[in-house]
Protein backbone atom coordinates (compact mmCIF):
# COMPACT_ATOMS: atom_id res chain seq x y z
CA UNK A 1 0.00 0.00 0.00
CA UNK A 2 1.22 3.51 -0.84
CA UNK A 3 0.34 5.35 2.37
CA UNK A 4 0.95 8.74 0.79
CA UNK A 5 -1.87 8.15 -1.74
CA UNK A 6 -4.26 6.10 0.41
CA UNK A 7 -7.73 7.49 1.23
CA UNK A 8 -8.57 6.89 4.90
CA UNK A 9 -12.24 6.05 4.46
CA UNK A 10 -12.59 4.86 8.07
CA UNK A 11 -12.10 8.37 9.49
CA UNK A 12 -14.75 10.05 7.33
CA UNK A 13 -17.60 9.50 9.84
CA UNK A 14 -15.59 11.33 12.52
CA UNK A 15 -15.09 14.45 10.40
CA UNK A 16 -17.96 16.92 10.92
CA UNK A 17 -19.56 18.89 8.10
CA UNK A 18 -17.72 21.94 9.35
CA UNK A 19 -16.92 23.67 6.07
CA UNK A 20 -14.06 26.14 6.29
CA UNK A 21 -10.45 25.05 5.97
CA UNK A 22 -9.08 21.56 6.60
CA UNK A 23 -5.39 20.80 7.19
CA UNK A 24 -4.11 17.24 6.80
CA UNK A 25 -0.86 16.91 8.77
CA UNK A 26 1.30 14.24 7.20
CA UNK A 27 -1.36 13.91 4.52
CA UNK A 28 0.88 12.74 1.69
CA UNK A 29 -0.47 13.82 -1.68
CA UNK A 30 -3.76 14.93 -0.13
CA UNK A 31 -6.02 12.08 -1.23
CA UNK A 32 -7.98 11.96 2.03
CA UNK A 33 -8.30 15.74 2.18
CA UNK A 34 -9.55 15.86 -1.41
CA UNK A 35 -12.10 13.15 -0.64
CA UNK A 36 -13.42 15.12 2.33
CA UNK A 37 -13.74 18.26 0.22
CA UNK A 38 -15.66 16.29 -2.40
CA UNK A 39 -18.04 15.16 0.36
CA UNK A 40 -18.63 18.76 1.41
CA UNK A 41 -16.89 18.49 4.77
CA UNK A 42 -14.53 21.39 3.98
CA UNK A 43 -14.40 24.30 1.56
CA UNK A 44 -10.60 24.49 1.38
CA UNK A 45 -8.19 21.63 2.00
CA UNK A 46 -4.45 21.34 2.14
CA UNK A 47 -1.60 19.20 3.39
CA UNK A 48 1.68 19.58 5.17
CA UNK A 49 4.12 16.70 4.81
CA UNK A 50 7.80 15.90 4.56
CA UNK A 51 7.25 14.95 0.93
CA UNK A 52 6.57 17.60 -1.70
CA UNK A 53 3.13 16.84 -3.14
CA UNK A 54 2.61 20.16 -4.92
CA UNK A 55 2.98 18.57 -8.36
CA UNK A 56 0.83 15.50 -7.65
CA UNK A 57 -2.44 15.14 -9.53
CA UNK A 58 -4.69 15.38 -6.46
CA UNK A 59 -6.78 18.53 -6.20
CA UNK A 60 -6.04 20.57 -3.09
CA UNK A 61 -5.94 24.26 -2.28
CA UNK A 62 -2.51 24.44 -0.66
CA UNK A 63 0.48 22.22 0.02
CA UNK A 64 3.57 22.70 2.18
CA UNK A 65 6.65 20.52 2.44
CA UNK A 66 8.63 20.56 5.67
CA UNK A 67 9.09 19.25 9.20
CA UNK A 68 6.16 20.13 11.46
CA UNK A 69 8.45 19.88 14.50
CA UNK A 70 10.23 22.95 13.15
CA UNK A 71 8.25 25.59 15.05
CA UNK A 72 8.96 28.37 12.57
CA UNK A 73 7.84 26.23 9.65
CA UNK A 74 4.60 25.11 11.32
CA UNK A 75 3.83 28.64 12.50
CA UNK A 76 4.31 29.93 8.95
CA UNK A 77 1.75 27.41 7.64
CA UNK A 78 -0.72 28.32 10.38
CA UNK A 79 -0.28 32.04 9.76
CA UNK A 80 -0.76 31.66 6.01
CA UNK A 81 -3.70 29.23 5.96
CA UNK A 82 -5.30 29.14 9.42
CA UNK A 83 -7.33 29.07 11.47
CA UNK A 84 -8.62 25.60 10.66
CA UNK A 85 -12.04 24.12 11.26
CA UNK A 86 -10.60 20.61 10.95
CA UNK A 87 -7.09 19.20 11.37
CA UNK A 88 -6.24 15.59 10.55
CA UNK A 89 -3.34 13.75 12.20
CA UNK A 90 -3.60 10.27 10.73
CA UNK A 91 -0.83 7.93 11.87
CA UNK A 92 1.64 10.78 12.14
CA UNK A 93 1.99 11.73 15.82
CA UNK A 94 3.81 8.50 16.72
CA UNK A 95 6.62 9.54 14.36
CA UNK A 96 7.37 12.74 16.29
CA UNK A 97 9.91 13.47 19.01
CA UNK A 98 7.41 15.57 20.97
CA UNK A 99 3.85 14.90 19.79
CA UNK A 100 2.46 16.59 22.91
CA UNK A 101 3.98 19.91 21.86
CA UNK A 102 2.57 19.53 18.35
CA UNK A 103 -0.93 18.84 19.67
CA UNK A 104 -0.61 22.04 21.70
CA UNK A 105 0.40 24.06 18.65
CA UNK A 106 -2.37 22.58 16.53
CA UNK A 107 -4.87 23.34 19.31
CA UNK A 108 -4.04 27.03 18.96
CA UNK A 109 -4.38 26.76 15.16
CA UNK A 110 -8.00 25.62 15.40
CA UNK A 111 -10.88 27.99 14.86
CA UNK A 112 -13.30 28.23 17.82
CA UNK A 113 -15.18 24.94 17.92
CA UNK A 114 -12.75 23.33 15.49
CA UNK A 115 -11.73 19.68 15.76
CA UNK A 116 -8.68 17.48 15.44
CA UNK A 117 -9.26 13.95 14.16
CA UNK A 118 -6.36 11.60 14.88
CA UNK A 119 -5.50 8.00 14.11
CA UNK A 120 -2.99 6.53 16.55
CA UNK A 121 -1.60 2.96 16.34
CA UNK A 122 -2.46 0.67 19.25
CA UNK A 123 0.68 -1.04 20.53
CA UNK A 124 -1.54 -3.45 22.47
CA UNK A 125 -2.72 -4.99 19.19
CA UNK A 126 -2.13 -8.73 19.21
CA UNK A 127 0.35 -8.52 16.32
CA UNK A 128 2.71 -6.57 18.58
CA UNK A 129 1.68 -7.88 22.01
CA UNK A 130 1.76 -11.65 21.47
CA UNK A 131 5.36 -11.88 20.16
CA UNK A 132 6.49 -9.67 23.06
CA UNK A 133 4.57 -11.59 25.72
CA UNK A 134 5.25 -15.14 24.57
CA UNK A 135 8.33 -15.05 22.33
CA UNK A 136 10.38 -12.22 23.86
CA UNK A 137 10.34 -10.53 20.45
CA UNK A 138 9.96 -6.85 19.54
CA UNK A 139 10.79 -6.90 15.85
CA UNK A 140 10.70 -3.58 14.05
CA UNK A 141 9.39 -3.52 10.50
CA UNK A 142 9.10 -1.26 7.48
CA UNK A 143 5.46 -0.47 8.25
CA UNK A 144 2.68 -1.27 10.69
CA UNK A 145 2.55 -0.81 14.46
CA UNK A 146 6.25 -1.57 14.93
CA UNK A 147 7.34 0.64 12.05
CA UNK A 148 11.01 1.37 12.68
CA UNK A 149 10.33 5.10 12.25
CA UNK A 150 7.87 5.18 15.18
CA UNK A 151 9.34 7.09 18.10
CA UNK A 152 6.33 6.88 20.43
CA UNK A 153 3.93 4.07 21.28
CA UNK A 154 0.41 4.37 22.65
CA UNK A 155 -2.49 2.37 24.04
CA UNK A 156 -6.05 3.69 24.32
CA UNK A 157 -5.59 5.58 27.58
CA UNK A 158 -2.31 7.25 26.64
CA UNK A 159 -3.58 8.13 23.16
CA UNK A 160 -6.49 9.95 24.80
CA UNK A 161 -4.10 11.68 27.20
CA UNK A 162 -2.03 12.87 24.24
CA UNK A 163 -5.01 14.31 22.40
CA UNK A 164 -6.39 16.11 25.47
CA UNK A 165 -3.09 17.27 26.98
CA UNK A 166 -3.58 20.89 25.89
CA UNK A 167 -7.21 21.18 27.01
CA UNK A 168 -9.01 19.91 23.92
CA UNK A 169 -12.31 18.19 24.76
CA UNK A 170 -12.62 14.50 23.97
CA UNK A 171 -15.69 13.81 21.83
CA UNK A 172 -15.28 10.34 20.39
CA UNK A 173 -12.96 7.33 20.42
CA UNK A 174 -13.35 4.43 18.01
CA UNK A 175 -11.26 1.33 17.63
CA UNK A 176 -10.28 0.49 14.06
CA UNK A 177 -10.93 -3.23 13.87
CA UNK A 178 -8.85 -5.04 11.27
CA UNK A 179 -9.12 -8.81 11.09
CA UNK A 180 -11.01 -11.77 9.75
CA UNK A 181 -13.38 -14.36 11.15
CA UNK A 182 -10.97 -15.61 13.84
CA UNK A 183 -10.63 -12.13 15.31
CA UNK A 184 -14.38 -11.58 15.32
CA UNK A 185 -14.94 -15.01 16.90
CA UNK A 186 -12.39 -14.28 19.64
CA UNK A 187 -14.13 -11.00 20.41
CA UNK A 188 -17.51 -12.71 20.65
CA UNK A 189 -16.35 -15.65 22.77
CA UNK A 190 -14.45 -13.41 25.20
CA UNK A 191 -17.49 -11.15 25.73
CA UNK A 192 -15.37 -8.19 24.75
CA UNK A 193 -12.45 -8.90 27.07
CA UNK A 194 -9.96 -9.08 24.19
CA UNK A 195 -11.31 -6.11 22.24
CA UNK A 196 -8.38 -3.84 23.04
CA UNK A 197 -6.02 -6.42 21.51
CA UNK A 198 -7.90 -6.38 18.19
CA UNK A 199 -7.88 -2.67 17.37
CA UNK A 200 -5.10 -1.71 14.99
CA UNK A 201 -5.55 2.00 15.70
CA UNK A 202 -7.66 4.30 17.81
CA UNK A 203 -9.55 6.99 15.93
CA UNK A 204 -10.04 10.02 18.16
CA UNK A 205 -11.87 13.32 17.77
CA UNK A 206 -11.23 16.26 20.08
CA UNK A 207 -12.70 19.75 19.94
CA UNK A 208 -11.52 23.24 20.86
CA UNK A 209 -13.84 24.64 23.53
CA UNK A 210 -11.73 27.50 24.92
Amino acid sequence: MDYHKHIREEIIPLVPDAGGTLLDVGGGVGATAARLKHLGKAQRVGVVDLIDSSMEGVTKDFSYSGNIEDARFLDSVIEAEGPFQTILCLDVLEHLVDPWAIVGRLHKALAPGGVIVASIPNVRHYSAFLPLAFQDRWDLADDGILDRTHLRFFVRSTAIELMTCSGLKLEEVRGNLVGGRKVKLARALSLGMVNSFTYLQYLIRVRRVD
